[in-house]
């Protein structure tokens, strides 16, 4: 029976095949849909799931209390917490030091003159406990004094060794903060870091644990530390029992409170760790999988909307099979069977579209996908299952409504006797419905368009365009003399040394209260340079005056200060000018200036038009300038004149390799540093653009396919139309009206909830 059922069901599918096209290319272009984003977002939810000990591993998260139900996270702690929560609660087994960087440069040789990049993650050995390294040769877990110890993966090795073992060569880093180059000994081959985890790197630094103890004073060497917890620990009474003893210990108003990360919670849920590249917004699950849904509703209304508006034709052969003895069921079968035969097609297509389009979308994400809808025979079984039972599900309306005709009325090619199926509402309600989703997508896109351009047009308060920076690094002693010859160069306009780097917050913070309710604090960020900084940027002066040399306590010497007692530093510093931001002033109350204040340690001198350090995405915070006489650590902003962008650059480059010829160059344009900041915003507008053109499409899909079915029922009509004079267009315009007005109602439908 079920033989007969599916030849009846090809022949239908091969007799109607502009029908059946559109019924299968919107299903595949669905299916396809939602197989790539069920890819992605299944892939995001399985980092660090793949560590032995997984459940057992936390991070150490640290929260300053700002005020009242005013909390501050970020995911470093002091090492001396790590350590005396390994020796002093026998839950923790133990802590380590885990974190990425991605900003180290190694040389293969000491004679190499560029330096190649490589994602580095730096642990102490006690992650040996934690993490399930497979070591393909050598012994790195005999760890060896007077040199550091470095693991190189298998990539690496086919990359920088592929015709030797690894084991036992030296290697050297490019050093950026240090002066002197440090030789690392690769004691060890492991295999490829998992890709779906937040640690994933190249390269694996050893080193030995540190050893502090906690500072009643609350100070302290930060660190990314990680807990390995006894299974079936309580994590709720365990976090109590932490900051009970914490505040019991130090002896300082409002102490830090501590909370415990799992791992496997990193890659979601890390909105506040700033210095974890390697993460995601969970957010963008629910947003992602949301519109893929959408996307396959769209289309599984096309294929109802379709199936039913081509019922006209089935009438006569529905009421014969009924007279002739067919009851419902079987009726009802053999609809379900031809739509389980097209959602059949259509997989198998977009199984095909899914398996070419993979290596596109790693190249998106900018990393391999660990897990794909076929990566195991069960989640490819849970696919097949789902589009078995969605087949079923979307083919049941059609098949009882069809199956359900009166055969009197079905012989004389009626369906309802109160008029023909193209005043069918429930048909009307679903062109509305996909037509309401299609525009919530456009909607969401042009917001999404709209965010971007203000993070990219957005008026800074200072000149980020032809505006040069160089690599953060250790001056040595020679940044001044490097300065001096920088201005030389033509088409050189100013140039600065700051520890400052554009796009980030600040260099120094500092919590003050809250004049305007002392409960509170306010975050104060701090920006040092050298006195020509504000002019470099670019800042815009509101009132009082900019630093310069020319008055004492302008610029400060870090050796001078660092020479003093605490008492002449405290004296000193708060006579250093500063130049503060019209929101600073505003914030904290502000009103005159060259007056020392003890609330930020300073003297303004200066007021600037507001500006952004920091990223778009964050709340604006006070902000402070400083200027130092000496800048020991940091890079160097180049103010270009237009047009000789690319002669400074080849300038920069080449003073800076004759100055540090031990280190690595890197040179930036600050528009290009601020816009890689708003790269996420960017990808999601173009997921969005994407997935809001395929929406429409398919939406336009259904459309052409229902007036198709429309125009062919009505030749005989339109023939009599055109005898009696009518044109194309008012042809035309009568049967598009009708869909016309489908989409006005949808748009008012739509607008609102988008």
């Amino acid at each position: 029976m079920f033989k007969n059922y599916f030849k009846t069901a090809r022949r239908n599918l091969l007799r109607n095949k502009v029908y059946s096209s559109i019924n299968i290319l919107g299903l595949t272009i669905g299916l396809c849909a939602c197989m790539l984003v069920a890819t992605v977002v299944i892939d995001d939810l399985s980092y660090d799931r793949q560590w032995s000990r997984a459940d057992d591993i936390f991070r150490i998260i640290s929260v300053n209390k700002m005020g009242e139900d005013i909390y501050d996270r970020f995911a470093s702690s002091f090492t001396g917490v790590g350590n005396a929560l390994k020796n002093d609660f026998p839950e923790v087994q133990t802590v380590a030091e885990l974190s990425v960087r991605d900003d180290e440069q190694f040389r293969i040789t000491q004679q190499d003159e560029i330096g190649l990049k490589a994602v580095t993650l730096v642990a102490d050995t006690l992650a040996w406990q934690m993490l399930d390294f497979k070591v393909l040769g050598g012994s790195p877990r005999n760890f060896v004094d007077g040199i550091s110890n470095v693991m190189v993966t298998e990539s690496f090795r086919k990359k920088y060794f592929p015709d030797e073992n690894p084991v036992g060569k030296t290697i050297y880093d490019v050093p950026l903060y240090s002066d002197k180059t440090k030789a690392f000994l690769i004691t060890g081959l492991i295999a490829d870091m998992p890709s779906n985890s937040v640690l994933r790197s190249e390269l694996v630094v050893l080193k030995k644990p540190r050893t502090e103890e906690v500072n009643k004073k609350q100070y302290g060497t930060y660190s990314q530390n990680y807990i390995l917890m006894n299974p079936e620990t309580n994590m709720n009474k365990f976090t109590t029992k932490v900051n009970q003893w914490y505040a019991n210990v130090v002896e300082v108003k409002d102490p830090y409170q501590f909370e415990f990360q799992p791992m496997k919670d990193l890659y979601l849920h890390s909105e506040f760790a700033q210095t974890l590249s390697v993460k995601e917004d969970y957010k963008n699950i629910f947003i992602l999988s949301g519109v893929a849904i959408l996307l396959l509703l769209i289309a599984c209304v096309n294929f109802i909307n379709l199936t039913t508006a081509r019922a006209i034709y089935r009438l006569k052969e529905t009421g014969v099979r009924k007279i002739l003895g067919a009851d419902r069921s079987q009726l009802i079968m053999q609809f379900l069977v031809e739509s389980v035969l097209f959602f059949s097609i259509s997989t198998v297509l977009a199984i095909i579209v899914y398996l070419f389009a993979i290596p596109g979308v790693e190249k998106y994400l900018e990393h391999a996908l660990s897990v794909t809808v076929f990566s195991s025979y069960a989640l490819a079984a849970k696919v097949g299952l789902t589009v078995a039972i969605l087949s079923i599900l979307i083919g049941l309306y059609p098949a009882l409504l069809l199956s359900g005709f009166n055969p009197a009325l079905s012989i004389k090619g009626n369906l309802f006797s109160g008029g023909t199926f193209g005043q069918n509402t429930v048909r009307k309600a679903l062109v509305v419905f996909q037509f309401a989703i299609s525009i919530i997508v456009l909607v969401a896109l042009i917001v999404v368009q709209q965010q971007v351009y203000f993070l990219n047009n957005k008026d800074l308060g200072f000149n980020k365009d032809h505006l040069l920076y160089t690599q953060w690094i250790n001056m040595n002693g020679k940044g001044e003399a490097l300065k001096n010859e920088m201005l030389r160069q033509s088409g050189v306009v100013s140039v600065s040394l700051t520890p400052w780097t554009p796009g980030s917050e600040g260099y120094m913070i500092r919590d003050v209260e809250d004049l305007s309710d002392p409960k509170k604090k306010i975050r104060v960020w701090y920006i040092t340079g050298d006195v020509d900084m504000a002019k470099t940027m670019g800042l815009r002066l509101t009132d009082g005056r900019f630093l310069s040399h020319q008055h004492g306590f302008d610029a400060m010497s870090d050796d001078s200060l660092q020479r003093m007692d605490s008492a002449q530093y405290a004296r000193t510093a708060i006579l250093q000018s500063s130049l503060i931001t019209a929101y600073t002033a505003k914030v904290l109350g502000i009103k005159k200036l060259n007056q020392p204040l003890q609330i930020i340690k300073n003297t303004p001198v200066g007021i600037v038009k507001d500006f952004t350090p920091g990223s778009l995405k964050n709340e604006m915070n006070p902000t402070v300038i400083l200027a130092a006489n000496d800048v020991s650590y940091g890079g160097m902003l180049v103010r270009v004149l237009p047009g000789n962008e690319k002669e400074v650059a080849q300038t920069a480059h080449h003073l800076l390799r004759k100055f540090y010829p031990e280190k690595s160059v890197d040179i930036k344009w600050v528009d290009e540093m601020l816009s890689l900041e708003y790269l996420k915003e960017k990808k999601l507008q173009q997921l969005f653009t994407f997935f809001s053109s395929l929406s429409m499409f398919l939406a336009a899909l259904g459309i052409f396919g229902l007036i198709v079915q429309a125009t062919a029922q009505r030749v005989k009509e339109i023939g009599i139309r055109k005898v009696l004079g009518a044109s194309v267009n008012s042809i035309v315009k009568l049967f598009s009206i009708d869909f016309v007005k489908l989409v006005l109602v949808a748009l008012v439908i739509a607008s609102p909830v988008a």
